[in-house]
């Protein structure tokens, strides 16, 4: 399996904390597949806690982590729109589909539906 570059992998972090949930490093570790160094998710995950994307506090001998409130500050998604794309989140949504080797057929119904909820709720 090639390694993933380090930016993916924050990003894929702070996707399966976004439910809100309080989860440790063995837990992260686990819904990434396993396929991760689990030093390495350690790593990344007491990296974004002080990058203060997320919050972390001591249960016992581990961490339990769960996404930063939102501040007025730019978010993480927000930072990575404005280097590589600009401002622009349709350039970015645009970029990630067509060089996307792994989508599926539900992949793009999902990815249509969540289209057809944003398109309501600014209605």
């Amino acid at each position: 399996m090639a390694k993933r570059a380090f930016g993916e992998l924050e990003a894929q972090i702070l996707y399966i904390l976004k439910s809100g949930d309080r989860k440790t490093v063995k837990d992260v570790h686990k819904a990434l597949g396993g396929n991760d160094n689990y030093n390495t998710v350690m790593t990344v995950m007491s990296r974004l806690a002080e990058k203060k994307q997320l919050t972390r506090e001591k249960i016992g001998l581990q961490y339990e982590y769960w996404l930063t409130a939102p501040s007025s500050s730019a978010s993480f998604l927000d930072k990575i729109k404005q280097k590589f794309f600009g401002v622009k989140t349709s350039v970015l949504v645009s970029h990630l589909i067509e060089s996307a080797d792994d989508l599926s057929e539900k992949d793009l119904e999902e990815m249509e539906q969540l289209i057809k909820k944003t398109r309501k709720s600014k209605e």
